[in-house]
């Protein structure tokens, strides 16, 4: 006897006929679209739409490093004048001297002053005088107290002289003030022909020069606009005010570039009350940079489009639809309507992976209601591991990253890419700049040396060492500072312990290295103790062995003198091209990283040489500068080699490039933002369902179905809940009935 399926009973809570949009499969779907369609016209802006520029950025910045260079190189120099002037008066404050002995001592170590004077700062009487005459006329030295004045340029017959002051012991006047004289001038920086490099003072009058006249008109106006940026732009700690300008063309389509540097950086600085201002001008040659692909930009933006739309299309039909099929004809037989009506989804219903499980599930429990006497359908394990959810995603993925794979590979690699000569000659002068910065330091450390040896030699070993200690405080390049006796033993000693004693660490004065291997080289200058220190001209010549006064480097002195913005790689080598400093980390006494150096190398010889290589390797801008100079270091036979990667130019192509490589990255976010929510919010939850779908349509009505989310998946789940509910009922009739004839007998 059959009876008719009773209708499974409402949901106590009404549903609506729509899933509501902010939950559920159509969000990624839409959001996907958008993100894709908005990549699609970042590409098309920022790639397509780049165009060529007369003026390359990197020819601009060559003219502004240049500047940044120049002006650290003066600021250094009046730092080192200062603190040379005052370390030299400080050691006669516990025995004063006559002032024309404070003067004869300080002609004899250092040889940077073009005149020195002794004063009494109260009546301005002269106590003693050497050099060319010091103009103090105009100032006003009866406010000197305890503390010397900064710095002052002050006009004279011979041009602007730089002044330097401290205050100095003297035997019988008491505390005077101790003045240098020097002009002011650009250190020695190589230029191309067709450069001019500047410092101007703080009223726009020009100090020194270097390079190629400037032209009435245009360039000076340049260089007028330049100062006045520099002026109104205040410097950032620990940096300075820089930057580039360009002016407008003349009739002939040439340009001038202007790179500007405040000399003075951030926070307390000597060289501030002076107000100068390094400028760095010269012509652009007329050649404007070049792209690769001018319409790459606009090409990958309709193909993204199309793309867009594709994947949109694709998703909502192999997911979205096939899974708002299932809500409703899950639906359809929790409310029992038309139960007789197989279950089925879209016009192509879901025939594979989870909703195509879910699918049969549910026209087997459509059986079961209609016939609660059916028994349940045998489980089918193979159909679980067919393809899912996860196929058509996987597609998508894969259609994306063909689509942002090329574009990731674009990194301005290409041997093609033209680099601007001016560039090329920045880097060359600038390489040659950090030459210089590493001679001028290893001299001024030998000059110290020089002027502290006099103070040592009938000095006690207390005083000595007091001495030392004060000396190593005051400069932040020596990790230490010793003498050693005519035996080369430690006499005495301040900061780290000697890295070699004995005889053979006695020798002849000058900079020297102390080691040719080891895990730090050990760069030094050595300085004979005598009452009179030996003359520029005499430095290397045979001595006496001992005593002498040595002082260590330390290594990352060096390492940060060749630190500068937008020069790449840096590396100080020996004569046997191995490495003893570097910018960035190396191996001591190793090999060059990039062999292509040695060409440059041998191409320098005596001057400065760069070129741009493109074999072996990805293009590269390298240069190469001998330390040069006279004396010991020039004796050295150092170099310092730089090479800058041309991808990181600032050229026309590698912004294209950049911008190609920004687009394929915000194409895999996008895709990787979606896909991955629609796999975890929607497919990850509908493989569960499917496996508890066919566990109940295969009998087991004890696992009580939760949804997790409210959304098409949570409505299917509660559906299945109804069902399963509606089934144990009919099964516990069933049974009821069975036993019903039993109890009536």
């Amino acid at each position: 006897m059959s009876t008719a399926p009773t209708p499974p009973r409402q949901h106590r809570y009404r549903r609506r006929a729509d899933m509501p949009l902010l939950g559920g499969i159509r969000p990624p779907i839409a959001l996907l679209l958008v993100l894709l369609l908005a990549v699609a016209a970042i590409t098309a802006l920022a790639v397509g739409g780049l165009r060529v520029d007369d003026t390359p950025q990197a020819v601009r910045e060559s003219h502004q490093y240049a500047a940044e260079d120049t002006a650290a190189s003066l600021r250094a120099g009046l730092h080192e004048s200062a603190t040379d002037l005052r370390r030299a008066a400080a050691r006669y404050e516990g025995a004063p001297a006559e002032p024309a002995a404070v003067l004869t001592a300080l002609g004899q170590a250092y040889h940077k002053w073009r005149g020195t004077v002794v004063v009494r700062p109260d009546t301005g009487r002269l106590l003693a005088a050497r050099g060319e005459t010091v103009p103090l006329a105009g100032l006003d030295l009866t406010r000197v107290t305890d503390t010397a004045p900064a710095p002052v340029l002050v006009p004279s017959a011979a041009g602007t002289r730089l002044l330097t002051f401290a205050l100095v012991a003297t035997r019988n006047d008491g505390r005077a003030l101790l003045v240098a004289s020097d002009n002011l001038r650009l250190p020695g920086i190589a230029t191309r022909k067709e450069q001019t490099i500047q410092v101007l003072d703080g009223t726009g009058a020009v100090l020194d020069t270097t390079g190629a006249a400037l032209a009435a008109g245009g360039d000076r106006e340049l260089v007028a606009t330049a100062r006045e940026r520099a002026a109104r732009q205040r410097p950032v700690p620990g940096g300075t005010a820089s930057g580039s300008l360009a002016g407008t063309p003349d009739d002939k389509g040439v340009r001038r570039v202007a790179g500007w540097a405040a000399v003075a950086a951030g926070g307390p600085d000597q060289a501030a009350p002076l107000g100068l201002t390094v400028v760095s001008t010269s012509t652009v040659d007329g050649k404007p940079g070049s792209l690769r692909h001018p319409l790459l930009g606009l090409a990958a933006a309709g193909a993204l489009l199309l793309l867009a739309l594709l994947l949109a299309w694709y998703l909502i039909r192999s997911l979205q639809r096939p899974l708002l099929a299932l809500f409703l004809e899950s639906r359809r037989l929790t409310r029992g309507e038309r139960p007789e009506q197989p279950v089925r989804g879209p016009k192509r219903g879901p025939g594979r992976g989870e909703a195509g499980r879910i699918a049969r599930a549910l026209e087997e429990l459509r059986l079961q209601l209609l016939d609660p006497t059916r028994p349940p359908a045998a489980a089918a394990p193979g159909r679980g591991r067919r393809p899912g959810t996860a196929l058509p995603l996987a597609l998508c993925a894969v259609l994306v990253l063909g689509w942002s794979g090329p574009l990731l590979f674009l990194g301005g690699n290409d041997p093609t890419v033209r680099v601007p000569t001016q560039v090329v000659a920045g880097q060359r002068d600038r390489t040659d700049t950090a030459a210089d910065r590493i001679r001028q330091a290893l001299n001024e450390g030998y000059a110290d040396l020089r002027s502290l040896a006099p103070a040592l030699t009938e000095a006690s070993v207390g005083k000595a060492e007091n001495l030392l200690r004060t000396t190593l405080a005051e400069h932040d390049r020596y990790r230490a500072l010793y003498v050693l006796g005519a035996d080369g033993t430690v006499l005495a000693r301040a900061g780290e312990p000697p890295h070699r004693t004995g005889p053979e660490a006695l020798g002849p004065s000058g900079v020297l290295l102390l080691n040719s291997s080891g895990k730090e080289p050990r760069i030094a200058a050595r300085a004979t103790l005598s009452a009179a220190p030996p003359d520029a001209e005499t430095e290397g010549a045979a001595e006496p062995k001992g005593p002498v006064l040595v002082g260590e480097f330390k290594t990352d002195f060096l390492g940060g003198l060749l630190v500068r913005p937008g020069l790449g790689r840096v590396w100080l080598v020996d004569g046997r091209q191995r490495v003893l400093a570097a910018n960035e980390g190396y191996s001591s006494f190793g090999e060059l990283p990039d062999g292509r150096a040695r060409k440059v190398l041998a191409a320098a010889g005596k001057d400065a040489a760069a070129d741009v290589l493109r074999d072996g390797g990805d293009p590269a801008l390298l240069a190469a500068a001998p330390l040069g100079g006279n004396g010991s270091v020039a004796k050295l036979g150092w170099s310092v080699v730089t090479a800058h990667p041309v991808a990181w130019l600032h050229l026309d192509q590698n912004r294209a490039d950049r911008r190609a490589v920004l687009a394929g990255m915000l194409g895999l976010a996008a895709a990787a933002l979606c896909l991955g929510w629609l796999y975890i919010a929607v497919g990850l939850p509908l493989r569960r369902l499917a496996a508890s779908a066919e566990a109940l349509a295969a009998g087991d009505r004890r696992t009580v179905l939760y949804p997790v989310h409210h959304d098409e998946v949570g409505a299917i789940a509660r559906s299945l809940e109804l069902i399963r509910q509606e089934l144990v009922r009919a099964d516990q009739a069933g049974r009821a009935d069975r036993r019903t004839p039993a109890t009536a007998r």
